[in-house]
């Protein structure tokens, strides 16, 4: 079942649809003047991301095994099932768990908006980098700007602790986008 979910991404139909969801569901159970708001937005957001990477108009596997790797065609570092599961482990997975806890706790969702915030970043530089589009640039770009509105808005309004959360969520962001970059990287 994974290789066929995972095979030319498959998986990525769904992003449109929950993306469109979770956006409605995020206006109809808070208010742009709530910091729960800004700690959810990047949720909604990262799944049009997602949209742009690998479903429309898609291409992010082969964009960084031919142009950020330079591989030839047949060869990858990145492949179906890596994609999957970054993408649903790292995101979907972790998004809703980090998401449910921000009830509990505003900080877990300023956790979101600078996970979120490296990953636009990443995209942000390799067009800057490479002067072209690269996929998931768009969208990346005006989430990048809601990020930074979201964790100025978060924590000036409900964040307690704010420097430890701070410290906390840039190092658990920075961490886990390093061990993403292993498991891209590892062969297989």
């Amino acid at each position: 079942m994974i290789q066929a979910l995972s095979r030319n991404q498959h998986w990525a139909r769904a992003a449109p649809w929950m993306a469109t969801v979770t956006l409605i569901l995020l206006f109809l159970s808070y208010h742009p003047s709530q910091a729960m708001f800004w700690a959810l937005i990047n949720i909604p957001m990262y799944l049009f991301h997602q949209t742009e990477e690998h479903l429309w108009p898609g291409g992010f596997k082969d964009y960084m095994n031919r142009v950020v790797y330079g591989l030839p065609a047949g060869q990858e570092k990145l492949t179906d099932v890596k994609v999957f599961w970054i993408n649903l482990l790292f995101v979907w997975v972790a998004f809703l768990v980090f998401g449910i806890l921000s009830v509990a706790n505003l900080g877990f969702g300023l956790l979101i908006v600078i996970f979120s915030l490296m990953n636009c970043a990443t995209h942000i530089v390799e067009g800057v980098k490479r002067r072209r589009w690269n996929p998931g640039l768009v969208v990346a770009s005006v989430q990048f700007g809601l990020s930074i509105y979201a964790a100025f808005f978060v924590t000036a309004h409900g964040l307690v602790n704010g420097l430890w959360w701070w410290v906390g969520t840039v190092i658990f962001s920075a961490l886990a986008h390093l061990v993403l970059f292993k498991f891209v990287m590892a062969n297989g």
